[in-house]
């Protein structure tokens, strides 16, 4: 990929585009959506549809050479945008689901841009907020389209705040967490995107998650890289990969207290 096929323009462009799908297709259903179950027990609602498709369509207008990978289609159809040589989107349409079924205004909408195999641009939206959270690979991360002075970060595990999914981690690791607690303060809000964009944004310090999905981490992950964070699995690889396998997360603010929290997290594994 070229350094320069796609920029800050296209940042602004994203952005756009979902405050525009996001107000007709999303903000209607908050407070009145119904939900179906899939498989793997998770729900699905009105907005997750309406507002795949319409991102859908929205993107293709402007970048009709760019496939879809989106959360709510099809496994076949998925695996073959991952398997593609083309450019594609990685579109989670309501990240946090189940807050949004229930009027809890934590939830987002996440949106990657994949290129040759790389993560070259991560958009995270907050509609409740009218926040948004943007990263383009090699040129740093914006809020709402300025640079922002992250909060300064603390030097020790001791004086973090962590997000961990404690329902998606071994019994082991929970139990370890509990027993011996590393960080001051831990919380965790049912919206993996809008996790990574607290992280990066220096928020919140440190990441702990067991399984995310591709359309949980793509987006979040450039955002971290590019805000000065730093983030692997729970095996010391990096957090993206083309594949629908879940993987492990581990994240922090800055690479001290990365090394600081992933030397923890693999004691306790």
């Amino acid at each position: 990929m070229s350094q320069n096929k796609y920029g800050y323009d296209d940042l602004i462009a994203l952005q756009e585009i979902i405050r525009g799908v996001a107000e007709s297709s999303l903000a209607i259903y908050f407070t009145r959506s119904t939900a179906d179950y899939k498989a793997d027990g998770s729900i699905v609602t009105e907005a997750d549809l309406a507002m795949q498709q319409a991102m859908t369509a929205a993107l293709a207008e402007r970048y009709p050479q760019v496939e879809m990978l989106g959360e709510e289609v099809s496994e076949a159809e998925q695996l073959d945008v991952i398997h593609s040589d083309a450019d594609y989107w990685c579109l989670d349409p309501v990240d946090g689901t189940t807050n949004f079924h229930a009027t809890v205004p934590l939830f987002s909408v996440s949106l990657g841009l994949i290129s040759q195999g790389e993560i070259v641009i991560g958009v995270v939206y907050d509609p409740i907020r009218h926040e948004f959270f943007g990263a383009i690979k090699g040129d740093g991360f914006w809020v709402n389209g300025e640079r922002v002075a992250r909060p300064e970060q603390p030097q020790s595990l001791g004086s973090c705040i962590a997000f961990v999914d404690f329902k998606r981690l071994s019994e082991e690791m929970s139990i370890g967490l509990v027993r011996n607690t590393p960080y001051k303060s831990q919380r965790n809000i049912g919206t993996c995107a809008l996790e990574w964009a607290w992280l990066a944004a220096g928020r919140v310090n440190l990441l702990l998650h067991g399984r995310e999905k591709i359309w949980d981490y793509t987006a979040g992950v450039l955002l971290a890289l590019e805000a000065g964070g730093k983030c692997e699995t729970f095996d010391a690889e990096p957090i993206f990969k083309q594949t629908l396998v879940p993987r492990s997360v581990v994240a922090a603010s800055t690479p001290d207290l990365f090394e600081q929290w992933a030397s923890k997290v693999r004691d306790i594994c």
